[in-house]
């Protein structure tokens, strides 16, 4: 399915997208390298496909050529990488999971 179909999920064309998403801090933003049409991935760093809060002060130095998809909850961005980049292609910011981790131990 293609993002631009998926409601709660949009793909940030622009620097100015990215911006706005950033200053409204909702959701959720991956960035990376997913695959190409052809479901071959490219060469990456491990740690390049990764999903942060909205407001996660990692994404300031998140590279220019790099695709960013905003996620409205954490189920649909779940879902929607598992199938486009793979269950064991991305993964949780290191400080985004500390923050949820301590949400989950607050709440308990």
């Amino acid at each position: 399915m293609l993002t631009q179909e998926m409601a709660g999920v949009r793909k940030l064309e622009t620097s100015e997208e990215y911006s706005e998403a950033r200053v409204e801090a909702i959701g959720y933003i991956f960035h990376g390298t997913p695959p190409d049409s052809n479901g071959k991935r490219p060469a990456a760093r491990a740690s390049s496909n990764l999903l942060h809060f909205a407001r996660c002060v990692k994404l300031e130095k998140v590279a220019a050529g790099e695709a960013k998809i905003w996620f409205q909850s954490i189920r649909k961005a779940q879902e929607h990488l598992d199938e486009s980049v793979g269950r064991r292609h991305w993964k949780w910011c290191k400080l985004c999971e500390r923050e949820i981790t301590q949400r989950i131990i607050d709440e308990g």
